[in-house]
């Protein structure tokens, strides 16, 4: 039973996005998400709010889930390139989705989603070598992080044919949360 709702959740996930390349978001309609994956409208709402909560579970299908199992595993690295990758591989569908904004907008949900797993993070593995101050909390310094994360990922499909590869990306992320603006600056780059 479970595998058959999952199937649905990918179908009505693949209707979406076949439209999303043709019409905007908001001119996109659960009728149309329906007729398109040969389905009956109330079957839409047996697995989604709307289509907003359709584009978080698809961000958690495509991209969240490994992100989260490799985290778990120790693998920071890996999980940021494999988040990375995962954009890069729907990147025509996350760019559209990222121009929608508003509340429950995909921007919304990658910096609340990224906020969840630095704070498991930190919460996990602790905060270290930090003077005592108010401000520099758990939710304060994930919420850093996952911003700082949200904007660099915007930036990067912003950016259309000056494309930059996730390789490249994953190498700049890793140098820019290792150095301070003061080594950047002191360093000349």
């Amino acid at each position: 039973m479970e595998q058959k709702k999952d199937l649905t959740k990918k179908l009505i996930a693949e209707s979406f996005q076949s439209l999303l390349e043709k019409h905007p978001f908001d001119k996109i309609t659960i009728r149309m998400i329906t007729d398109q994956a040969g389905l009956i409208r109330p079957t839409f709402y047996n697995h989604f709010q709307d289509k907003y909560d359709l584009v978080e579970w698809i961000f958690s299908e495509d991209i969240v889930s490994e992100v989260d199992r490799l985290l778990q595993h120790g693998m920071q690295q890996e999980a940021i390139k494999f988040l990375f990758t995962g954009i890069h591989k729907n990147r025509k569908f996350y760019a559209k989705m990222l121009q929608v904004s508003g509340q429950n907008s995909l921007e919304e949900v990658l910096v609340r989603r990224l906020e969840e797993l630095f704070r498991r993070e930190i919460t996990e593995k602790g905060i270290k070598d930090i003077p005592q101050n108010r401000v520099l909390n758990v939710t304060y310094v994930s919420r850093y992080y996952a911003l700082g994360l949200a904007t660099s990922i915007e930036a990067w499909l912003a950016g259309g044919d000056n494309e930059v590869s996730v390789d490249e990306l994953t190498e700049a992320y890793e140098f820019l949360i290792t150095h301070s603006i003061y080594d950047i600056i002191n360093e000349g780059v």
